[in-house]
């Protein structure tokens, strides 16, 4: 008897949220280590955070200044737990699917790496870029050739013979652009 094969795991992207985490927890450790040198070193308190603790501390909760802080607070730490739930871009998508018991699947840059490859491989291209996107591949072509038609087409083609060859779940198509180097 077999175990039955789990399906990829989709975790939500929490990169934004913990760089604004990161960034206010950066700005307050900077405040407290400058008040913290500046007491060390003279003795007293500077006189901006002095006179900035006294109008705070003289602050009551129901003043507006308070409140609209408290709102913008509210609202990022809102803003902040919803990013953290959404669901991003999975890491990796599914290639080559059958009924075969069981998953292939590769990251979105190696996905992105083999389509790389085969768009290389047209004559006139002098670079190629690629990303894979949620529901597409985005090629971006560098070419010297003066007459960049036949190159995109080629470029097109090949794009499209990787996708089809490989089937990931999800991407049904590739957008090529293409420039002109020199």
């Amino acid at each position: 008897m077999r175990a039955p094969v789990q399906k990829l795991i989709r975790r939500p992207s929490r990169s934004i949220p913990s760089i604004i985490l990161a960034l206010l927890l950066l700005t307050a450790g900077g405040l407290g280590a400058w008040l913290l040198g500046h007491r060390i070193v003279s003795g007293t308190w500077p006189d901006r955070a002095v006179t900035t603790l006294d109008a705070i501390g003289s602050a009551t909760l129901g003043s507006v200044a308070v409140l609209i802080i408290a709102g913008i607070v509210a609202v990022c730490g809102l803003v902040m737990i919803l990013m953290a739930l959404w669901p991003g871009v999975p890491e990796r998508v599914e290639i080559l699917p059958d009924a075969v018991p069981g998953q292939t699947a590769v990251t979105r840059r190696d996905l992105a790496g083999l389509v790389r490859t085969q768009v290389e491989q047209v004559d006139g291209v002098h670079s190629v870029t690629v990303t894979a996107r949620r529901s597409r591949v985005d090629v971006v072509v560098l070419s010297v050739l003066d007459d960049l038609a036949p190159v995109r087409e080629a470029a097109r083609k090949k794009a499209d013979e990787a996708l089809d060859a490989l089937k990931p779940v999800g991407i049904t198509r590739s957008r090529v652009r293409i420039r002109h180097t020199s």
